[in-house]
């Protein structure tokens, strides 16, 4: 079973770090996902900025990705955050990436050209309305409603 951990943001983002090949994250949040007693993925959301967080996800195994995850991975940026759009990139070269991502219902958005050597770096963006992990879920949060009396 997996349990989401929260509070270890140094570790995770090193965790993160060495499996992405990246030196550090500046200012970020991380949130890791534990199975067995192993870390097995960890997402570190950094430069929020007009409504737009960024995010980098690295994984050691497949089996992170359960509903209940998902629900908390996303209802971070979108929820609780508030931001209206969650950016993420990869290599075009990374094919699991490429994969995980369109299967997550992020959206090809752009290109950067030799981002990782000779290969480009895609952009994929997910606006707050498109995120099928997080549609009509309260999170906690209590909405509005209307009655009439008679």
């Amino acid at each position: 079973m997996n349990r989401i951990i929260f509070g270890a943001d140094d570790y995770l983002k090193s965790w993160a770090a060495k499996r992405i090949g990246i030196n550090q994250f500046g200012p970020s949040v991380a949130i890791g996902v534990q199975r067995d007693d192993q870390i097995i993925c960890a997402a570190i959301y950094h430069d929020l900025r007009e409504g737009q967080i960024e995010a980098s996800i690295a994984a050691s195994s497949r089996r992170w990705a359960s509903r209940s995850v998902l629900h908390t991975l996303f209802a971070y940026p979108f929820k609780q955050v508030g931001a209206h759009r969650l950016l993420v990139q990869c290599s075009e070269a990374n094919a699991k990436a490429m994969k995980m991502n369109r299967q997550l219902g992020f959206t090809q958005e752009g290109r950067l050209r030799h981002l990782h050597g000779p290969d480009d770096g895609i952009l994929w963006g997910m606006l707050r309305d498109e995120c099928k992990w997080i549609k009509g879920q309260s999170n906690g949060q209590v909405s509005a409603f209307t009655t009439t009396s008679s």
